[in-house]
Formats: structure tokens, C-alpha cells, sequence
């Protein structure tokens, strides 16, 4: 029988825009288009369906959170849910609802397309626990006359800066449970541009008309499968990855700068971990892990997050890698620690659990190290560190990476969302999807 969970069903990213009041009168036309070649791959590892692995559909009738009692479902199916709580996950989950919600419990999230990151940062600046918390998006430029735009919400790390140019299937980010999010998964959708209007990438297969405002095409590819594979860190318990060389806060690999505080706790490796008070100027504390890895490789870096003295939501790990040409590159992905662990959001206290939380997949040889810095911009939060671990990845990666700046990306507004919502749901562990 399946085990029945607190889900994951929330608002997801929903952009005000996205009401019919906020778009232009013109989408209601459905101006005829080409249809477009599909170019989509799914926005993480592993073989299962994105369709089996979503709790949250993508309602035709209305995808702008404005509950109206029916639920249209991509196949023409209609249903009278009553409101988020009356749907049934994995079938016609929720009223309103714009996207897909993906379960995947912080795992590494993909770039479905190619394209330009046009934003990654918090979705509210001034209230990180409303809407998509934190959010990437991604502009896939014209496909049969339209401009796409994919977005990835409630995330847990941002492994990407504005501007950057992204190829497919590469990791962008680390899902988790940031925003008006119940618990960790991924919020995805896909926009038209250039007014933010929300359409289904697996179309529509109604024998009526669409009630969509824009048209819905299917844009899987046939093959949707990143052709690499990488270690699930977060999958099972929390001990380290099978091969993986681990660098504990109390190793001889471990060196700090500036005033940590210590600390000892059951949710900790090997019972402790280091802490230190974040400051808004240059930094004052930096901590660095320098691993004595068996070979030059791929690896993937995992950074231990439990809920003790971990409330920094804007850490800064600088990875110190190869750039496949043998020369050094430096990559600064940022993590949010208070939202991993037991927290509190809209929906209450929410509890995940300590966690390994991928910083993604890196070329690495003698002098590989990551640092972290208290330089957060955040006055006195308590900035974690404690173990990282370095896992070998077979095969490479699926493409060369495109380092990312240094620089802590542009935080974009956005408007504000409407009140959050919460279903419940079933999430089958076959369903994680992962290999």
C-alpha cells in the first residue's frame, strides 16, 4: 500500500501576470503559429516520466491560481476537485495550478533547453517564503515563431548567474523546499513570451477546444534522458555516497579563517560541526575544504546541511575546479541552509530532514578545494559548515561546464503571488525516478 506523505503541493511560482487580467488581450486569439519542433529534456537524472513523477498537473482551465471548482486535464479530461484539497495527486492536482509539480527531494535540476538564464535568485527579495522561494529561469529563445522560457521553483542551491549560457541537461540548481513550498519537490513550467503566459508541454489531446489562452504544444523530445548520470546524494539515508572521499570539519583536509564556533549534535557528521555569524561587508570568516582525491575526474560535491546553527539562506561555496582545458576556474554556487532541516514557512513547521544537497559536477585534480564565506550580505545569521564530500562520476559530464560569476546574482522582483494552497498527496519511493 502506498505510504501517504504531508506533500510537497503548493503554490508553486505563480507570476501575477499570469492571471487573464495581466495578459494581453491578443492571447485570447491564439494567433496561428507553427507548430513548434519539440526540445524539451526532463529537468533531472533518471528514466521515469515526468508525468509519474508529478503529484501537481497543469489545469488548462485557468493555470493562474484562481480557484473556479474544475481542473482540465492535458487529455481533455474535466474534473470538479472543489479546490486544491479535493484533487486526487498524480491525476487532477490543482485547481489552477501552472505548472508541474515534480517530486524530487533535493536533487540536481536540469536545464531543459538550451538558453540564457535570465533570472536565478529569490522570487520575492523582501519575503523569501513567498512564492517560488528560490527560482531560476531560462530563455530558450524562438521555436515555431515563439519565444519559451522554462522556470524551476523552490529550490535549495543556485548553481547559475543572470546572463550565463546554459546547454541542456546541464545541472542549473538543487531542488528543495524554499517559498510557500509544503516540502522539497520542483515547481516547472513553461512560458510563451513575452507576456509570461503559462502553457502545457504536453499540449493538448481534447477532442474539445483547448481552453487555454495560448496554444499547448508537446515539446518532449522523443529521448527526454540526460545521457549522464550522477550519484543521488540526497537518496537514502545521510551517510556519504558509496567511493566518495569525505572532508569532515574536523579533518586534517578542513582550515579556517576568522572566529567559528563549535558545535555537537546527533544530526551532525561525526557528532560536530563549526559555525560562524554572516556580515553584510567583506567577508571576516572563511572555512575551505581541500580534498585529497584518488585521481583527476569528474566529481560531484555534496554539502552536509542540517538544521543546527544553519540559518544562513544565501551561503556562498566557492568551487575551485579544472575548466577541461587545464587551467583553474572558480565557480560560487549559493545554498540556502535555514530551509533544510526543521523550519518554519506558511504552511507551519516543516521537517526534511538534514540533507547532502548537490553543488554540482566539477573537473578536479591536485588543488581542488571549495570555500565558504560568511560574506552572505545577511547581518549575524549563523552561517553551517560542516562535511563535504566529493563523489566520482562516471562517464564526465554531459557537457563542458560554463563557469558562473562570482558575483552574487541580480535579485530580480517580481509581483506578489496569491495566498499559498496545500494537497495532499502520494509519493511512492519507485516514484523518485532516480537510477
Amino acid at each position: 500500500m502506498l505510504q501517504r506523505l504531508k506533500l510537497l503541493a503548493l503554490l508553486g511560482c505563480a507570476i501575477f501576470l499570469l492571471s487573464g487580467a495581466g495578459q494581453s488581450p491578443a492571447l485570447a486569439a491564439k494567433a496561428p503559429r507553427d507548430i513548434p519542433a519539440p526540445f524539451l529534456y526532463r529537468p533531472y537524472y533518471g528514466n521515469a516520466s515526468v508525468l509519474t513523477r508529478s503529484a501537481s498537473l497543469f489545469d488548462h482551465d485557468g493555470p493562474n491560481y484562481v480557484n473556479n471548482g474544475t481542473f482540465t486535464r492535458y487529455d481533455g479530461q474535466v474534473f470538479h476537485t472543489g479546490g486544491a484539497l479535493g484533487c486526487q495527486p498524480y491525476v487532477n492536482c490543482y485547481d489552477g495550478h501552472n505548472g508541474y509539480d515534480i517530486n524530487m527531494i533535493f536533487e540536481p535540476v536540469l536545464a531543459s533547453a538550451p538558453g540564457t538564464v535570465i533570472r536565478a535568485s529569490w522570487f520575492n527579495p523582501a519575503n523569501h517564503l513567498d512564492g517560488g522561494g528560490l527560482w531560476v529561469a531560462i530563455d530558450h529563445g524562438m521555436h515555431g515563431g515563439i519565444d519559451y522560457v522554462t522556470m524551476y521553483c523552490h529550490l535549495s542551491a543556485i548553481l547559475v548567474s543572470i546572463g550565463q549560457q546554459v546547454p541542456a541537461q546541464w545541472q542549473i540548481a538543487t531542488s528543495g523546499s524554499t517559498g510557500s513550498a509544503s516540502g522539497p519537490h520542483l515547481h516547472f513550467t513553461v512560458f510563451q513570451m513575452p507576456h509570461w503566459a503559462p502553457m502545457d508541454p504536453f499540449g493538448w489531446r481534447g477532442t474539445q477546444p483547448d481552453p487555454n489562452t495560448v496554444p499547448d504544444y508537446y515539446l518532449w523530445m522523443g529521448n527526454p534522458t540526460a545521457t549522464t548520470q550522477t550519484p543521488c546524494l540526497a537518496c537514502g539515508d545521510n551517510t556519504p555516497r558509496n567511493g566518495a572521499t569525505v572532508i569532515d570539519d574536523a579533518s586534517a583536509g578542513f582550515s579556517a579563517t576568522g572566529t567559528w564556533q563549535s558545535a555537537s549534535g546527533a544530526g551532525t557528521i561525526n557528532g560536530g560541526m563549526h559555525w560562524a555569524a554572516t556580515v553584510t561587508g567583506a567577508a571576516t570568516a572563511t572555512a575551505t575544504w581541500h580534498p585529497a582525491l584518488p585521481s583527476k575526474g569528474w566529481y560531484e560535491v555534496g554539502a552536509y546541511v542540517d538544521p543546527m546553527n544553519s540559518s544562513s539562506q544565501w551561503a556562498p561555496y566557492t568551487i575551485t575546479s579544472l575548466n577541461g582545458a587545464a587551467s583553474s576556474q572558480r565557480t560560487t554556487v549559493w545554498l540556502d541552509q535555514m530551509h533544510v532541516g526543521t523550519f518554519q514557512n506558511n504552511f507551519g513547521t516543516v521537517s526534511t530532514g538534514p540533507q547532502w544537497v548537490s553543488l554540482g559536477v566539477y573537473l578536479f585534480d591536485k588543488g581542488a578545494a571549495v570555500t565558504l564565506s560568511n560574506a552572505t550580505g545577511e547581518n549575524g545569521a549563523q552561517l553551517g559548515a560542516d562535511a563535504l564530500e566529493f563523489v566520482p562520476v562516471s562517464g564526465g559530464a554531459t557537457a563542458a561546464p560554463v563557469p558562473a560569476p562570482t558575483q552574487p546574482p541580480t535579485a530580480t522582483p517580481v509581483p506578489p503571488t496569491p495566498a499559498p494552497t496545500q494537497v495532499p498527496g502520494l509519493l511512492p519511493p519507485s516514484r523518485r525516478g532516480h537510477p
